[in-house]
């Protein structure tokens, strides 16, 4: 009988334990914006792969991440005015360097011209256009705004755009290839994209709103050199291209 209250005494440590540990787990606030394949609302299977790489950066710095999806504008407004919030990805652009802490590099991205016609491979054929689409606050609308660009519509979100090019009602959309791809492939829509030359390569961060912590910024930036360092980050990247 002793031996067994011995046991039943060390399970309910080891019980008590382990919810004590999963109760102190630091929990960061993540806000992210629907934008594939980096950051994909409701797909369990293919959540994203900034999404993917955030969650095993928390789980490999001790932490634990809660996800909020919003609009792309509401999640930059969000990330510059909650302490303490971070996001998956974010384009690098010099006009809104100083507003965010730029935790860590996890991929580059090449922005291009798409059309459903023909190639479009430099910014003086793509300034002689009648239209090209964009999505609002994203580097390529910078890029085009920093160049005088007066054929330009904006649009809230990637599907928005692809509808415009696929509807005939703008010549070309500016992102990345496998933005445009992703979004394209899952509208299902027609014909295939023509994808024109690398226009401009920009760094995709991890990012968070500038009162983030050291320790936590840290323990972010060592987690995710970790996973360059053991193929983990090269292997959900190569993922999402596969798909």
């Amino acid at each position: 009988m002793r031996q067994m209250h011995l046991l039943i005494a060390a399970f309910t440590i080891a019980i008590g334990s382990a919810w004590t540990s999963l109760a102190a787990e630091p929990r960061d606030r993540v806000v992210a914006a629907h934008y594939p394949p980096l950051m994909v609302a409701g797909d369990t299977e293919y959540p994203g792969y900034a999404i993917e790489i955030m969650r095993e950066a928390a789980r490999r710095a001790g932490r634990s991440v809660d996800i909020t999806f919003l609009p792309f504008e509401r999640a930059i407004f969000e990330l510059q005015n909650t302490p303490g919030t971070l996001m998956p990805a974010l384009f690098r652009g010099k006009e809104r360097d100083d507003l965010f802490l730029w935790v860590v590099d996890i991929n580059v991205a090449e922005l291009r011209f798409a059309s459903t016609t023909g190639r479009i491979d430099d910014l003086d054929t793509a300034r002689a256009l009648k239209s090209i689409v964009v999505e609002t606050g994203t580097t390529g609308e910078i890029l085009l705004n920093r160049r005088a660009f007066e054929n330009v519509i904006r649009m809230h979100d990637p599907a928005a755009s692809a509808r415009m090019l696929e509807s005939g009602r703008v010549e070309a959309w500016f992102l990345t290839k496998s933005n445009m791809q992703r979004v394209w492939s899952a509208l299902d829509a027609s014909p295939a994209l023509i994808f024109g030359d690398i226009i401009h390569s920009v760094p995709i961060s991890m990012v968070a709103s500038t009162d983030l912590p050291d320790d936590v910024t840290a323990a972010y930036r060592t987690a995710v050199q970790s996973m360059y360092d053991d193929g983990t980050l090269t292997g959900i990247l190569e993922r999402y291209e596969a798909n």
